[in-house]
C-alpha cells in the first residue's frame, strides 16, 4: 500500500513540475518576414525589433519566450487555438479585429506611418503626390492582403475605390509593378524596400495615410496577462529601458530604408 502512495505521489510530482514548465513558456506569434522588425539572421534564428521586444517581455515576466513563425494572417486563429499566447508582430489596432471573439489588444506601443507605393505611370499621368490626390481620384485600384489595412482604409475614405485582394504583400508589390493595380498602402518602412528593389516601376507617396497604432495581441480572457503586458508596455521608455537598447541595436538599421530616421520615428504618435 505504501508504494502504491509513493507510486501516486511521484505521478502527481511529476504532472506538477509539467505543468510549471508549461505555465512558465511565453509563446510569441510572429511572421518572421518583415525585417527590421521580424525576420531571421544568417543562421536562421529569430532577430529583430519585435523579437528582442518579445525576449524582454518575457524576461519582465520571468518566462520562457518560444517565437513561433506564422503567416500574418493566420496569427489571431493560432492565439484563437491556443498555439501561441500572444501576437507581437506589428499588428495594428484596428475595430475590425478588436470586435473578433475573445480577442483584445495591449495598449500600443508603436505608431506606424502609413504611405503609398504607387505604380510609377499612373502617378505621373495623374499627377498623384499627396492623399488627397490619390484619395479623390475617382477608381483607383487599391492592392493589398485582406488581413491588412491596405484595404481597409481606401475602402472608407477613398473615392470609388477598387480594391483587390492578393495572398500577402509581395503580391500586392507584384500587382502594383505590373499596373494591375495602382497603390498599396503598407508601413514606411516596408514601401521603402520594395519601392527600393523596383525604382523604375513605382514611386513613393510621402503623404502619410494614417499613423497606425501597433499593440500585442491577447485572449481577451488572458485577463492577468494583458494586465502585465500593458505594465511593461508603459515602462518601455524609461530611462534606460527596453526602448532605449533597441534605439542602440536598430537606429543605424531603420537609418539605412529611412535616412535620418531611427525607432523613435515608430514611437512617438
Amino acid at each position: 500500500m505504501k508504494k502504491i502512495i509513493l507510486g501516486i505521489s511521484v505521478l502527481l510530482l511529476v504532472f506538477a513540475l509539467s505543468a510549471c514548465k508549461i505555465d512558465n513558456t511565453l509563446k510569441v506569434g510572429m511572421d518572421l518576414r518583415w525585417p527590421p522588425f521580424e525576420t531571421i539572421d544568417n543562421n536562421g534564428d529569430p532577430t529583430g525589433i519585435s523579437v528582442d521586444l518579445a525576449y524582454a517581455l518575457g524576461e519582465y515576466l520571468d518566462k520562457e519566450v518560444v517565437i513561433v513563425d506564422l503567416e500574418f494572417g493566420s496569427l489571431i486563429t493560432a492565439l484563437a487555438t491556443e498555439e501561441i499566447d500572444i501576437i507581437i508582430g506589428s499588428m495594428s489596432i484596428t475595430a475590425d479585429r478588436e470586435a473578433g471573439t475573445n480577442f483584445t489588444f495591449s495598449d500600443p506601443y508603436f505608431y506606424f506611418p502609413l504611405i503609398t507605393v504607387l505604380n510609377k505611370d499612373f502617378a505621373e499621368a495623374n499627377s498623384i503626390e499627396t492623399k488627397d490626390d490619390l484619395f479623390n481620384y475617382d477608381g483607383a485600384k487599391f492592392v493589398g492582403p485582406v488581413s491588412f489595412v491596405s484595404l481597409s482604409i481606401p475602402r472608407d475614405e477613398a473615392l470609388n475605390p477598387v480594391l483587390l485582394e492578393v495572398i500577402d504583400a509581395n503580391t500586392a508589390v507584384l500587382e502594383v509593378i505590373s499596373g494591375a493595380a495602382d497603390a498599396f498602402i503598407i508601413s514606411a518602412s516596408s514601401a521603402a524596400g520594395y519601392h527600393a528593389a523596383n525604382p523604375d516601376t513605382t514611386v513613393l507617396m510621402w503623404d502619410p495615410i494614417d499613423l497606425s497604432p501597433i499593440g500585442m495581441g491577447m485572449r481577451e480572457d488572458d485577463t492577468q496577462l494583458l494586465k502585465d503586458v500593458n505594465e511593461f508596455i508603459a515602462g518601455l521608455n524609461d530611462l534606460n529601458g527596453v526602448f532605449d537598447t533597441l534605439r542602440e541595436d536598430y537606429d543605424a538599421i531603420i537609418a539605412e530604408a529611412l535616412p535620418g530616421q531611427g525607432l523613435d520615428f515608430y514611437i512617438y504618435d
